[in-house]
């Protein structure tokens, strides 16, 4: 009877250290909308993310497990879709059509998904009809677990830094241009976090 008890006790142990030693979770939530900003001096509107453009960082540690509850605020289907992450078992929570469907307007969807032995700089966007190119972009950072060692100091701190070109046309308009069959041309300009060049004017005597 002794030895019975024993092994409920060391069974019970296990799954409760099974339990602990889950990977967590990290929960996060957007709201994509629209806003009018103006990156390269020119009003004009963008997609933005929780209202930032860009979107915030998604700062995770590799082997969590990531939920992303994303409300769609457009007037048009939205997809989100995570550059770089695996989705190791995953693959219809990778965000492109085909593997989901896309969110209509007013609607919500929560993404779930394990960022597995993976650590590095990646950057999440939507997916659907040019999207990108009006914004909805982000930084997704994954970390390393401290118990890894990296061979080189622990850096003074970090710095994200998303850079692309841009248009002033939004992207219904480009994909109208194209789907025209008309060449977009050149990018109006380069932004560097959402911002455009900054222009020092010189008084000449």
């Amino acid at each position: 009877m002794g030895a019975f008890c024993l092994l409920n006790w060391i069974c019970i142990g296990l799954v409760v250290g099974v339990c602990l030693a889950a990977d967590p979770f990290a929960y996060f939530d957007m709201e994509l909308s629209y806003i009018t900003v103006s990156p390269l001096g020119v009003p004009q509107q963008v997609i933005a993310v929780n209202g930032k453009f860009p979107g915030p960082v998604i700062n995770v540690t590799t082997n969590y497990n990531v939920v992303v509850n994303v409300k769609n605020k457009l007037d048009e289907d939205l997809l989100m879709t995570w550059s770089g992450i695996q989705m190791r078992r995953s693959s219809w929570q990778d965000g492109v059509l085909g593997t989901n469907c896309p969110i209509p307007p007013k609607w919500n969807w929560t993404y779930q998904f394990q960022v597995k032995d993976q650590i590095g700089s990646f950057f999440y966007y939507p997916s659907l009809n040019m999207q990108r190119a009006s914004g909805g972009f982000g930084p997704f950072i994954v970390m390393n677990r401290r118990i890894i060692s990296l061979p080189f100091d622990t850096p003074d701190g970090e710095i994200v830094i998303m850079i692309g070109d841009w248009y002033t046309r939004n992207h219904t308009a480009l994909r109208k241009a194209l789907d025209n069959g008309k060449e977009l041309g050149m990018p109006d300009g380069v932004l560097i976090n959402g911002k455009g060049p900054y222009i020092q004017h010189h008084t000449c005597s």
